[in-house]
């Protein structure tokens, strides 16, 4: 792995994630009377919330749909904000920074399509899963090796404790 790749995610204090395609497959489940019934969330990535906080890492959702369900699904991991409906990632992701007094360096931001391209752009260490959109893959600095769903968030959370000394901590709680 790249030692510049290391460094960034060293810096790392906030991560901050897209949940369609990233937290979820991208699919969206729409009911006969146009109402979205339920979300498909990894149970993985939500414990890589938990390791995030356990070790003072904290945990931002900005999503450009609105979701009931994602907002459920934050609230229950307890993550430190979420933001659904937002149509500028880059200008909520400026808000965000401010709001929690850090760096735009020390921000990780986990995106799979366009739309992330503006937050992605501005972050210190910009992540995508492996089912990412070319275009995305091509200007990050790390690609995961899982799709979103499928462990994509949980890996650049293991990827970022690794990188700041701090997942033996995490294991060492469950030993």
């Amino acid at each position: 792995m790249n030692n510049s790749i290391i460094e960034k995610a060293k810096k790392v204090k906030l991560i901050v994630t897209d949940v369609d395609g990233v937290l979820t497959e991208g699919f969206v489940f729409i009911n006969s009377a146009a109402e979205e019934p339920f979300g498909k969330f990894n149970i993985l990535d939500g414990y890589a919330v938990i390791m995030a906080r356990d070790c003072g890492i904290k945990t931002i959702v900005i999503s450009g749909r609105k979701s009931l369900a994602t907002e459920a699904r934050c609230a229950k991991l307890g993550m430190d904000a979420y933001f659904t409906g937002v149509e500028n990632k880059r200008a909520k992701l400026q808000e965000v920074v401010e709001q929690f007094g850090v760096s735009l360096d020390e921000v990780a931001y986990i995106g799979d399509d366009l739309i992330d391209v503006g937050a992605l752009n501005v972050s210190g260490f910009s992540c995508a899963p492996a089912n990412a959109v070319k275009d995305i893959k091509s200007r990050v600095d790390y690609v995961s090796n899982y799709s979103g769903g499928g462990g994509a968030f949980r890996d650049v959370v293991e990827f970022i404790l690794k990188s700041q000394g701090l997942y033996e901590q995490v294991l060492f709680k469950h030993l």
